[in-house]
């Protein structure tokens, strides 16, 4: 199961890796660790982490980190995108590619989307689009649309593009 805490940290040398050693003896493998001295609450640093575990040690976790004064502020399970990149060539504007891009909630949950369109003055223009979603499903189904939406309307599809 993929996590995400917030905890805290007193300030003082070792303390990162008091609460991050105890992870090794629930099996958890860290993902990632944003340690941000600038959001400091009473003396403590806050630690955001990304780590795989098995749910059944959780609870766990959570006593060794409260045995070793370490404050869990927030946990939970966060969610593992997928994402599809690809570039669309082709006479469309900017409106055109967030209409193709809208179209696209019929197939998948659409997590987070990033549409750049680039013009020149000979009317095929470029079009970079990254999309986050849940489901390898989903991109998959994400694909299958955009192929043929692209298709449909005469535009070249490119996937796999960064």
């Amino acid at each position: 199961m993929l996590v995400n805490a917030d905890i805290y940290v007193k300030d003082i040398p070792g303390q990162l890796v008091s609460a991050l050693e105890p992870m090794s003896t629930v099996n958890a493998n860290i993902i990632g660790v944003v340690h941000s001295r600038e959001q400091m609450v009473s003396g403590r640093i806050a630690v955001n982490l990304t780590f795989d575990i098995d749910p059944d040690m959780i609870d766990r976790l959570k006593e060794i980190w409260k045995s070793n004064d370490v404050i869990v502020a927030k946990i939970g399970s966060a969610i593992d995108l997928r994402n599809i990149v690809f570039m669309i060539i082709g006479d469309l504007t900017a409106a055109t590619a967030d209409e193709l891009v809208a179209g696209a909630k019929d197939v998948a949950e659409i997590q987070s989307k990033d549409i750049r369109v680039s013009s020149n003055s000979s009317g095929r223009n470029t079009c970079m689009v990254s999309i986050n979603v849940k489901t390898e499903e989903e991109i998959t189904a994400l694909d299958r649309y955009f192929s043929e939406g692209c298709r449909s309307k005469g535009y070249t599809y490119i996937r796999g593009v960064e």
